[in-house]
């Protein structure tokens, strides 16, 4: 049975390159401390994804000389889609580059790569290798995988903050020419758009895919992945204290922006990971209006509790 709704369907992946010589320490604490499963490995290259995932990957990590985003993958309903995609992005300026099955990544379909005006590499394609839920399909028990208690061990990639230098230009082309919708932005006092929050299909975890801070061109601010509820949360804080992990500057805490329970660490290169639990359940329908906030009220925005706007938390994390 075909899928009803067209374009892009879900966040399939992060890929990022890191500067850990045959990808060691990475493996050790995503794997171990982080509970990520590691589903194959190829040269200079780990391939990991969230035991609640039943496709083949969600982080891709490449080894490198420097540490920075690589891309960002989207999965598409169709190849038709795909190609619709590609013109409508072509005919707004941007260059698109066209891979065949398997040539960029391992499992995946042909896809097609592009750059976000003054953000990341975004790759759209339609098919990727399923392997099924480490539970199985068969009345599966649905709970953490026993090697991995212990670690957070998130249910499964939530979304993907960058930064641009011209947040509204990159806001612009996602609505535009993707289809994405905002659920939630930040203006200034004089009505620019500093932050937005955007999805793409119905989310119960925050409502977004996608977020966007200003910065750099194309940097890394956070990746995140979702856990159940705020005690989950909580528990994974004390896993990730118990492994010598750092918890960021928020965290736990109720982020209002998004309006989920979320808590933020580093990984040992410095990528700021964040697990989140609850937000608002948005859906695409023809009333659907975003959530507006006031610079002035930053502080709230991001932490209910202390409300006191750590400005660090605004760069990105991989520079």
């Amino acid at each position: 049975m075909a899928l009803k709704h067209q374009g892009i369907h879900r966040l399939g992946y992060v890929r990022l390159a890191l500067a850990d010589p045959r990808l060691l320490r990475a493996r050790e604490f995503y794997c171990d401390h982080f509970g990520l499963l590691e589903s194959r490995r190829g040269p200079g290259r780990l391939y990991l994804r969230c035991w609640h995932e039943p496709f083949a990957y969600s982080l891709v990590l490449d080894e490198a000389p420097d540490n920075r985003l690589v891309e960002i993958g989207f999965q598409v309903r169709d190849d038709a889609d795909m190609a619709r995609l590609a013109g409508l992005v072509e005919q707004a300026g941007v260059a698109v580059q066209r891979s065949a099955a398997g040539a960029e990544l391992e499992s995946l379909g042909t896809s097609i790569a592009f750059a976000i005006p003054g953000g990341p590499q975004l790759r759209l394609y339609a098919d990727m290798a399923q392997p099924g839920y480490v539970t199985g399909y068969d009345s599966p028990d649905w709970v953490t995988p026993r090697p991995l208690r212990g670690t957070p061990a998130p249910f499964f990639l939530n979304h993907v903050g960058f930064t641009a230098p011209d947040p509204q230009a990159a806001v612009s082309f996602l609505r535009e020419v993707l289809g994405f919708v905002v659920s939630e932005r930040i203006d200034s006092a004089d009505g620019q758009l500093l932050s937005a929050l955007l999805f793409r299909m119905s989310k119960e975890v925050g409502g977004q895919e996608l977020a966007v801070f200003p910065g750099p061109a194309g940097r890394l601010h956070h990746i995140a992945f979702t856990k159940e509820d705020p005690n989950d949360i909580l528990l994974a804080g004390m896993y990730l204290r118990e492994a010598g992990v750092d918890i960021d500057r928020y965290g736990p805490t109720r982020q209002s922006y998004g309006k989920t329970f979320s808590l933020h660490c580093r990984d040992p290169f410095g990528a700021r990971l964040e697990l989140c639990a609850g937000g608002r359940v948005t859906e695409l329908h023809s009333q659907f209006q975003p959530v507006i906030w006031d610079e002035a009220e930053l502080g709230k925005a991001l932490s209910w509790y202390d409300r006191d706007l750590q400005t660090a938390f605004l760069e990105p994390s991989l520079t």
